[in-house]
């Protein structure tokens, strides 16, 4: 049975809309961030600066947002958090100085720290458990789509009226964004369960402060094979940011392609994650967990091939095919997700993966800087696909052992509802539970008694 009652979906339509105008916001507001702070600075660790302003906190923010998001209702928490942003990008607009420029972008990051997360956790709410695969890929080439235009008004807007006109559009687009989610319909969340009994006094409470800030770390952990996946796209999503600094320096550098051969490789990349993330949205739900693992693997063989290619063509070549395949790990991934994470974790479940996927993006940016100093970009562009090959493949492998019939991992499901393993009806249920949350064991219990449908 359903774990959603089957809503309106009358609010994917919408949802795909305002997946494209936020995402086009964002790719807005990054170009006329960093355009600002080098045009003031002419210094580039002032750009890398904005992007760390804003990733930092998605990462930091992941268990408290998670919590913000389960515990509230959650489309005035959208709302809220997408005004806040309309706020911030008219405060940037009179605001020019570098300093209020990297100030006010952390303020984009606290905002995207619940946006981010939030929108991937409403997915079933917005088409029913059914047809989260193929909403996710409507909303994935709706966000990939908006990111791609948003630069490219960018550079049009700044070339008109300078950043303060394009941080002025980022300021409509996310207003407008604020508007429609007001009007989003939702799916009626199921209904809690019974209070969970706790007991403890004072250090109970601790406690339950800290177990509700990690339900989604537990959840991972409690669920080997949604673990295993954030696991490894996570390491690829290291290695692929390290290929994203280094491909600046091989196309214009070694490839000797100027920024028109840099522009082909990001536009490749891109144009081959669209095609990926629609053919994404047809794949049956048994077959994700094994999209995730291949996919990663795939896009890691695209980066690879680029990284040996000769010409300028036969490396966009290679680029398209790993962009397909990024395209259809990134659906199946979160329509894993989705079905897997209990409702009333999931907001946690998508913040502790969004925090873990930014943490990782900022990590393998700083090590390709400091990779390019002494080697060569086409190296270094083959270190990044090398590894989400060897992460993809290893995944598979583990991934293989933890499917098989008879594995701890994923055995059948367990009949007789929400009671802990090992335990009896009237059994007290363990200090620092927080009433209608899970605790350890039926988080894992949960993830059991669903796979057998994956």
């Amino acid at each position: 049975m359903s774990r959603f009652v089957p809503g309106p979906r009358r609010g994917l339509p919408l949802a795909v809309i305002l997946q494209a105008l936020i995402s086009a916001g964002d790719g807005l507001a990054m170009v006329g961030l960093a355009s600002r702070v080098y045009q003031s600075s002419h210094a580039s660790w002032a750009v890398a600066l904005v992007f760390l302003a804003i990733t930092v906190p998605i990462t930091a923010l992941a268990p408290a947002a998670g919590v913000l998001l389960d515990r509230c209702p959650v489309r005035p928490v959208l709302v809220t958090a997408a005004a806040a942003q309309t706020l911030v990008a008219l405060a940037l607009t009179r605001f020019t100085g570098t300093g209020a420029t990297l100030g006010l972008s952390v303020g984009f990051g606290l905002c995207a720290a619940v946006l981010v997360p939030g929108l991937g956790a409403i997915v079933p709410r917005l088409a029913g458990e059914s047809g989260v695969t193929r909403a996710n890929g409507y909303l994935q080439a709706a966000t990939w789509g908006g990111f791609t235009a948003g630069p490219l008004l960018a550079g049009v807007l700044t070339a008109a009226g300078g950043t303060g006109l394009a941080l002025g559009a980022v300021a409509a687009v996310y207003g407008t964004g604020a508007l429609g989610l007001a009007v989003l319909r939702l799916s009626p969340v199921p209904a809690a369960g019974p209070e969970l009994a706790t007991s403890g006094g004072a250090a109970a409470d601790g406690r339950r402060g800290t177990r509700q800030f990690s339900a989604g770390l537990r959840f991972l952990r409690a669920d080997r094979e949604a673990g295993l996946l954030v696991l490894v796209v996570s390491v690829m999503v290291m290695f692929g940011n390290m290929a994203s600094v280094a491909e600046v320096a091989f196309a214009e550098g070694v490839l000797r392609s100027g920024p028109a051969g840099y522009s082909l490789l990001v536009a490749a990349w891109t144009a081959g994650m669209l095609a990926g993330t629609l053919a994404g949205g047809r794949l049956p739900r048994r077959r994700l967990a094994l999209v995730t693992l291949l996919g990663s693997l795939a896009a890691g063989a695209g980066v690879a091939l680029a990284a040996g290619a000769v010409t300028l063509w036969q490396a966009a070549a290679a680029y398209g095919i790993g962009g397909v395949a990024n395209g259809a790990e990134v659906v199946a991934t979160r329509s894993f997700l989705n079905h897997r994470a209990p409702p009333a974790i999931s907001g946690r479940v998508f913040a502790m993966y969004s925090g873990l996927l930014f943490g990782a993006a900022s990590l393998g940016m700083a090590v390709a800087g400091g990779l390019l100093a002494p080697l060569n970009p086409r190296l270094v562009l083959l270190i990044a696909g090398a590894g989400g090959i060897v992460a993809g493949a290893l995944g598979w492998l583990r991934y293989s052992r933890l499917a098989r019939p008879g594995s701890a991992a994923a055995p059948g499901p367990v009949p007789g509802g929400a009671v802990p393993d090992g335990a009896v009806p009237d059994e007290p249920v363990p200090d620092g539970a927080m009433p209608g949350e899970p605790v350890p064991d039926e988080l894992a219990r949960a993830a059991r008694a669903t796979s057998a449908g994956t």
